[in-house]
């Protein structure tokens, strides 16, 4: 048989820089997986859950920056994928997602497995196409491939099995998209004014998102020269190392008290590459002076009275050059002073684990934090895991944190860890996750293992969804309901599929448990039993907030066991008899 589309494809895929391609092979792609095998130099992962293997394209993409492809088949493959490609839709990350397809002419007739894919990823995909013809498939690569790299986001190609079979066509290959950082500048006029509002200020303050990446020294600059705070969205945590004095950390939930206040106090806060969503958290009637390349962005969430249409390095590097240097620290140093006690606290209190009680989260952050290297890449899932990360591990570049910021979606950790693994094999790579979030993906364990991905897992044991309790509690004032539920040994399930298991219950475990895993050479999961009831002090408490704390305590002290207690306490009297 002569030269076949889905070669050409392969091809294709090549001439962009793709060497490695996420997914599980079914009827309507076992052409491309032919092409795959005879081909042999790009590398097909085997993953166990299409989601997995979404996420992990989003994973190695997302330290890259460059292309990354995963593959299903059509209706339960391509319906699996969606999760772990929003992942990637909601962070901007490059992802081509290339699904199979019933035959062109049954399209559309109820055949089994046959599902409206276009209608699926319609809402993630920044280019969503079916082919129709091997010219027009070629074409609708081409725009794919473009789309991702450019527009930076998901694209989606639908190709019916008979067109994949058909012969290769004239078509050249694709010239590399290289400008997918190309700068947008803004008018000297928007920048005057914007400097003119900085200049008037006395407290300004600083807050960088992930749009800020490659500004980073443009931004540290700016804030040394105008003596402000620099805060960050968790997303941005590692752009600009942590324990320079001007960074205050984390803003929102996730992040802490320092930041959040200084947020308050600032009597004009700038904002670079950053599109923070929740709204309570800004201050009321502050200017604000918004520098984005997302003309939607400078719209959205909060009202902007100065906002600059432009690229982070040379929108910041324009007001550097218009600014006045400030004299005044008296705002920075107020601020940072909470700061300095909250790390204090927080490495006193990862030693405050009581003895024949479960292990504080804190303690197994501040122990974590003490064995990355200096280019570690730390996978956070959601949840709980992420704000005690946040608040307790300082991090400095080139250490890098992904994490499903957008999407915040249970189960993302594991999986982005594995591709960051591929694409950084000589760096270490760490996942921390809640038992919630870890037994979502549950499933690749043994593909991590299969490739000898030496992936530090960490697993914080707590039997409980408990930042959905805090969730109930803040919102609705509501008892804790559904939260609670059994998982397996974990130490042993990593031994059961080809993995080091460590198992720690107590703090005096703690530090020799990290320490093996870090050094031993391939995959481990820690298996860390932690405080239930650790308590997580959100960062700004409104009354709102207060009042329904209070009335969820008194609730629950009258509320009946709710059924999965029930279950859970029925369980382990079983096991006590037994």
């Amino acid at each position: 048989m002569g030269r076949t589309l889905s070669d050409q494809i392969l091809e294709t895929l090549k001439s962009v820089g793709v060497r490695r391609i996420y997914g599980i092979p079914g009827d309507t792609i076992d052409t491309l997986m032919e092409s795959i095998r005879v081909d042999g130099d790009v590398e097909f992962v085997v993953c166990r859950h299409e989601a997995n293997a979404a996420f992990m394209a989003s994973g190695e993409s997302r330290m890259t920056g460059q292309l990354a492809v995963t593959v299903a088949c059509q209706g339960p493959g391509a319906n699996n994928l969606l999760n772990g490609l929003a992942d990637a839709a909601g962070d901007q990350i490059p992802v081509l997602a290339i699904t199979g397809q019933v035959d062109s002419d049954r399209i559309g007739s109820g055949m089994p497995q046959e599902s409206s894919q276009l209608k699926l990823f319609d809402d993630i995909a920044l280019f969503n196409a079916e082919a129709r013809s091997p010219i027009n498939c070629m074409e609708m690569l081409h725009i794919a491939i473009n789309t991702a790299l450019t527009k930076r986001g998901l694209a989606h190609i639908s190709i019916p099995s008979d067109v994949m079979l058909q012969r290769a066509v004239p078509y050249p290959l694709p010239v590399p998209v290289t400008d997918h950082d190309a700068s947008l500048v803004p008018g000297d006029d928007v920048l005057n004014k914007a400097a003119e509002a900085i200049n008037a200020s006395k407290r300004p303050a600083i807050l960088y998102g992930a749009g800020a990446r490659t500004a980073a020294d443009e931004v540290l600059a700016l804030s040394e020269k105008l003596e402000a705070p620099l805060l960050h969205t968790t997303r941005s945590k590692d752009i600009i190392d942590n324990h320079h004095p001007n960074v205050l950390g984390g803003i929102g939930i996730m992040g802490n008290h320092p930041a959040n206040h200084a947020m308050h106090k600032a009597d004009l806060l700038i904002i670079v590459g950053c599109n923070f969503a929740w709204r309570q958290f800004y201050p009321a009637g502050t200017p604000i002076v918004k520098i984005d390349h997302n003309p939607e962005h400078l719209a959205t969430h909060i009202p902007v009275t100065h906002p600059v249409l432009g690229s982070a390095q040379p929108s910041v590097s324009g007001l550097l050059e218009r600014v006045d240097a400030k004299s005044d620290t008296a705002f920075l140093v107020k601020s940072r002073k909470p700061l300095v006690k909250l790390i204090d606290d927080h490495t006193f209190g990862a030693k405050k684990t009581k003895p024949g009680k479960p292990v504080h989260p804190a303690a197994l952050l501040h122990a974590i934090k003490q064995n990355l290297t200096d280019d570690a890449i730390v996978c956070g899932d959601s949840g709980s895991t992420t704000i005690w990360f946040n608040n307790i591990v300082q991090l400095k570049p080139p250490q890098r944190f992904i994490w499903s910021a957008n999407l915040a979606t249970l189960g993302a950790g594991m999986p982005q860890a594995i591709g960051a693994s591929f694409a950084e094999p000589d760096r270490q790579v760490v996942m921390i996750a809640g038992d919630g979030g870890f037994q979502m993906s549950i499933q690749d364990i043994v593909t991590a293992a299969m490739y000898e991905r030496p992936i530090k897992c960490f697993i914080l044991n707590n039997g409980c969804y408990k930042f959905i309790e805090f969730e109930e509690a803040s919102h609705d004032g509501n008892p804790a309901s559904g939260t609670r539920f059994l998982n397996p040994d974990y130490a042993k399930l990593a031994e059961a599929c080809h993995c080091k298991g460590i198992s720690v219950g107590t703090y005096d475990e703690l530090m020799p448990a990290v320490e093996e895993a870090m050094a031993y050479d391939g995959m481990v999961i820690v298996d860390c039993h932690v405080d239930p009831e650790a308590l997580m002090i959100p960062p700004a408490v409104t009354t709102h907030m207060a009042l329904n704390y209070m009335k969820s305590e008194i609730r629950s002290w009258f509320a009946p066991p709710s059924p999965e207690m029930v279950h859970l306490a029925s369980q382990a009297e079983a096991e006590a008899k037994s």
